[in-house]
């Protein structure tokens, strides 16, 4: 559908109202708009105007009030039109490349700092998401015996996923056999996928192992199919959020009925996930609003939000808020986080 063109008196106007929405919470009037803006024209011109955006369909006119507040599509016209990006202050800079640091070689792209410093920043819920690459990674493995013969694997993949399981064999391995095991697993690190962990054990067990190291043998085959099956059973990764008490203060989210929905969803976070998936693209932030981002709590929120890639492996980053956010300063804060983490080495 085609965006409808607006003269300069109605983009700005439509700007002034969006920006005090923002800034106060509540419905802007031709008064205050005059006064902020330092507008010559007379508040008839001003309520004139802003009638004609409401017919629109930019602005909504709340009973109570005599003032009026953006709509859906008044913010998505803000985005896409009017706004200009606020520059990245100094101090957000420098607490930015602080939490970053360098990038290790192997696992999270996405340290686990600039979660906290995303949502220190934005003053909304920050959401970060680590998507699985084609193939599955296991770089570590370890194994350990405990008392009365049980034994813990847990593994750690590329992207800083853990998996563990624990079991009591019927004849508990000595010291030896298990760290022949495990010495015979790392060798074989890294295992790049299920489908290659299951070879492995194939051949483990078909291989005729040198004198007094059958068992160990036995052993690590027992160990690469439970580390098979721990791979097979990853479901999708899970969306970490920060700052959730930044979204439920705002005024949005203050009535039970409000904010009921908005503890499920922060709770479940699934939908969430989804809905930054959708949102996020490769090198720049964008703004999902409202019902694009789908039902339930989601249709009162907006949702910025960029793909990122740090030594192969993908995630995404973005902030979470309601439909009333400072997009300028936001939209700014994502790219510059984005960007910092696509250059960090």
């Amino acid at each position: 559908m085609t965006r409808p063109d607006l003269d300069e008196r109605h983009r700005r106007i439509l700007t002034f109202v969006v920006e005090s929405h923002v800034t106060r919470a509540e419905p802007v009037g031709s008064q205050y708009v005059r006064a902020a803006y330092h507008l010559s024209i007379s508040p008839a011109t001003i309520r004139n105007a802003m009638q004609q955006l409401e017919e629109r369909g930019f602005l909504g006119h709340p009973h109570t009030s005599a003032g009026r507040v953006p709509t859906e599509a008044g913010y998505r016209y803000y985005v896409d039109e009017l706004m200009r990006p606020e520059p990245i202050p100094k101090a957000t800079r420098r607490t930015v490349s602080e939490a970053i640091g360098p990038v290790p070689e192997t696992g999270n792209p996405i340290p686990a700092e600039i979660l906290h410093v995303l949502a220190r920043a934005s003053r909304q819920l920050a959401l970060v998401l680590i998507q699985d690459s084609a193939e599955r990674v296991v770089e570590r493995v370890d194994v350990v015996g405990l008392e009365g013969g049980l034994l813990v694997l847990a593994l750690r993949e590329t992207t800083g996923r853990v998996a563990t399981s624990s079991w009591k064999p019927e004849r508990p391995p000595d010291g030896a056999t298990l760290r022949q095991a495990q010495r015979r697993i790392q060798e074989a690190l890294p295992i790049r996928g299920a489908e290659e962990a299951t070879a492995l054990a194939a051949r483990a067990r078909r291989e005729s192992p040198a004198a007094g190291a059958a068992a160990g043998a036995a052993l690590a085959a027992d160990l690469l199919e439970r580390i098979a099956r721990l791979m097979e059973a990853a479901g999708p990764p899970a969306v970490r959020i920060d700052g959730a008490d930044n979204i439920a203060s705002q005024p949005e989210f203050q009535s039970p009925a409000s904010l009921r929905p908005l503890v499920s969803l922060l709770a479940e976070r699934e939908p969430m996930a989804r809905a930054l998936e959708a949102t996020a693209e490769f090198g720049r932030a964008r703004v999902s609003i409202g019902r694009e981002n789908g039902a339930g709590a989601l249709r009162n929120c907006s949702i910025v939000g960029m793909r990122v890639e740090a030594r192969g492996v993908q995630g995404l980053l973005g902030v979470m808020g309601p439909v009333r956010m400072p997009y300028r300063r936001l939209v700014s804060l994502v790219s510059y986080v984005g960007e910092r983490l696509a250059e960090a080495r």
